[in-house]
């Protein structure tokens, strides 16, 4: 299968450009997302909001980790490691801030 070339392959030189235009892109839109969502966690204050404000920061965090490796500072393993993990813990985040919100109704603070 010569000029295959797989998902998540090493990108160098100018192929690399593109994308790292478009995390930069995708960053800066979970950014101004993730200080909209910390705003609203701020004026509610409930664990829901606290839980989707730590799943926004880990997308930005999964941005800056595609970002580090295409400068070349992670290998491919540690890219791949970090990335899906942090993968993981988004979902979890989101599916414990639908439940908290299910499950606790009309919750103003912490104490509950």
């Amino acid at each position: 299968m010569t000029g295959v070339v797989p998902l998540h392959s090493e990108l160098t030189g100018s192929q690399s450009l593109p994308l790292l235009a478009v995390i930069t892109v995708a960053a800066a839109g979970t950014a101004v997302l993730l200080g909209l969502a910390i705003g609203a966690f701020v004026q509610r204050q409930s664990r829901p909001y606290l839980l989707i404000v730590a799943a926004l920061a880990a997308l930005l965090g999964r941005s800056a980790v595609a970002g580090i490796t295409i400068v070349g500072l992670f290998s491919q393993a540690d890219h791949h490691l970090l990335e899906h993990g942090l993968d993981i813990i988004l979902v979890a985040l989101v599916i414990a801030a639908v439940y908290h919100s299910r499950t606790i109704s009309n919750e103003t603070n912490f104490d509950t």
